[in-house]
């Protein structure tokens, strides 16, 4: 963009602001609610996973990851917009509200499993956790940007 004359600091930090709000407007604006969902179901899979005997849980993560890859791609066509893992319009505070509790809480799952002894409804509690905590701040966000 070309302008006649010269602009000054202020003029051109509040059209920066501008662009990175309508950047931030346009991707999490565009997040169809299934993929919150499909998101949060698949990251569920990973407390679910302990019930499983042998090395099944290695599969059972190794699909859940094939299929992560596909959900991100499907939304990211539904959406328009194709940005890569390092270019997002999500700040550091959205990334931390979003994947950090549901991070704790599989953590929190595979400690409690290893040093708890055997506890049936634990990864079941954990994987539903995982999937509210997701989904609803996924969700959440989508909305709360949309209304900028």
């Amino acid at each position: 963009m070309e302008t006649d004359g010269s602009i000054s600091a202020d003029e051109a930090s509040q059209a920066l602001a501008s662009a990175r709000s309508a950047r931030a407007r346009a991707t999490w604006g565009g997040y169809p609610a299934w993929y919150w969902f499909a998101t949060g179901a698949v990251l569920a899979t990973s407390p679910v996973a302990v019930l499983l005997p042998d090395g099944w849980y290695l599969a059972l993560l190794a699909v859940a990851v094939v299929s992560m890859a596909y959900v991100a791609r499907a939304a990211g066509r539904a959406r328009g917009i194709c940005e890569g893992w390092t270019r997002q319009g999500m700040s550091r505070r959205e990334a931390l509200v979003l994947y950090g509790p549901t991070i704790v809480v599989i953590l929190a799952n595979g400690v409690a499993s290893r040093y708890a002894g055997w506890l049936p409804w634990l990864p079941i509690v954990a994987a539903i956790l995982v999937f509210v905590l997701f989904a609803g701040a996924g969700l959440t966000l989508t909305a709360r940007v949309a209304r900028r």
